[in-house]
């Protein structure tokens, strides 16, 4: 009798981050809605990172479905966090020729929080984990800006640009996805042209050409429907 074979279990892994800054911290809580109370008008809620994980996992799954205003959502999610990664390197070599006016001769420490936040992540999307990285990114940017400030490197309006600049960077990806919406469409109901694809198509206008046709997509998305596809080639090359 032959010996069965022996394979390897799933792979199993966990993500762990401290975050050390109030102002990542922050971004990674958001803010509840707040009622109004004695007349003024109550603060509106703030997307935090939890909620944005959650939605970019929901992008994902109808991606997984083979609904292209999901792919659409997920390659500018991608070129977001692409961009944002890009202008955070720029902001933080903005703060290194500012950190030059310190003399040599003089050695600062790396700051530390006494208390810092640590968490677990979990994303059901790799882009979920880029953003997470993002803010990592963000908050040990956060600390070096703290930092210059305390020792007057830089000024506190510069503290305040820098800070916001950088944190705006991570608002605008969360935006992305809070502009989402599902549609319940899929490319086989484009290739019928039925009542769901062109009630869609009415709520959220038409999907980009190269999306709908897999030629433009995420490198994070799940592969592409390659039937529907096809079929969708064949039509719009019959039109």
């Amino acid at each position: 009798m032959a010996e069965k074979q022996k394979r390897a279990g799933a792979l199993q892994s966990e993500l762990h981050i401290e975050l050390h800054t109030n102002y990542a911290i922050g971004l990674w809580e958001g803010r509840k809605r707040e009622k109004p109370e004695d007349g003024k008008k109550g603060k509106q809620p703030i997307m935090g990172m939890p909620q944005f994980l959650h939605r970019a996992t929901l992008i994902n799954r109808d991606s997984l479905m083979n609904d292209p205003w999901a792919d659409a959502a997920m390659l500018e999610l991608e070129e977001k966090i692409e961009y944002a990664s890009k202008e955070m390197n720029t902001l933080i070599e903005t703060l290194e020729k500012q950190m030059s006016f310190v003399p040599a001769g003089v050695t600062i420490s790396d700051a530390h929080a006494a208390e810092t936040l640590d968490l677990t992540v979990f994303s059901g999307t790799p882009l979920g984990y880029r953003c997470v990285f993002l803010l990592m990114g963000f908050d040990q940017f956060a600390k070096k800006v703290l930092q210059a400030a305390h020792y007057g490197v830089v000024s506190r309006k510069q503290r305040y640009e820098l800070l916001g600049d950088g944190s705006r960077l991570l608002r605008e990806i969360y935006g992305c996805v809070m502009r989402y919406r599902k549609t319940g469409a899929t490319r086989f109901d484009a290739v019928e042209n039925n009542d769901i694809w062109q009630r869609a198509c009415e709520e959220v206008g038409e999907p980009d050409r190269a999306v709908l046709l897999g030629q433009k997509r995420s490198a994070f998305s799940p592969p592409v429907n390659e039937a529907s596809v096809n079929l969708l080639r064949l039509r719009y090359q019959a039109v």
